[in-house]
């Protein structure tokens, strides 16, 4: 069996770019008017439901950073695919924010700062 070099096209890659570097509003208009109403209502609207929290433009940078991009299955130090060292650092640094947040000695205690584990993102705002 011959290895074959292959060359991506030109208009392969420009398809490329154009997905992964066009904003929303571009690139599907109807997901981003719908987006633009919702925070509408939001920002003009009061509902006083507390399992909702209205993020603040920090958490939603940070939520949609390319940090979302990654899987990190496990904890820091001992997960289970390459590639998570930024992961871990941010989950450490998450972690010992907690624990003086609380004023808890981390011997005593330990922090689960998976943000999927079972607590909506926006909550893990530190």
């Amino acid at each position: 069996m011959s290895l074959k070099k292959t060359c991506v096209g030109k208009d392969t890659w420009d398809s490329h770019n154009k997905m992964m570097l066009e904003p929303l509003a571009i690139s599907d208009s109807e997901v981003f008017s719908i987006i633009k109403k919702e925070k509408h209502r939001q920002t003009y609207g009061l509902e006083l439901i507390a399992s909702e929290n209205f993020a603040s433009r920090a958490v939603l940078e940070a939520l949609g950073s390319c940090m979302n991009n990654k899987y990190s299955e496990g904890y820091p130090g001992q997960r289970y695919y390459g590639g998570t060292e930024h992961v871990d650092e941010l989950e450490r640094l998450c972690q010992k924010r907690a624990l003086e947040v609380f004023g808890l000695d981390s011997e005593k205690w330990g922090v689960n700062a998976q943000p999927y584990s079972g607590i909506k993102p926006a909550s893990v705002e530190m």
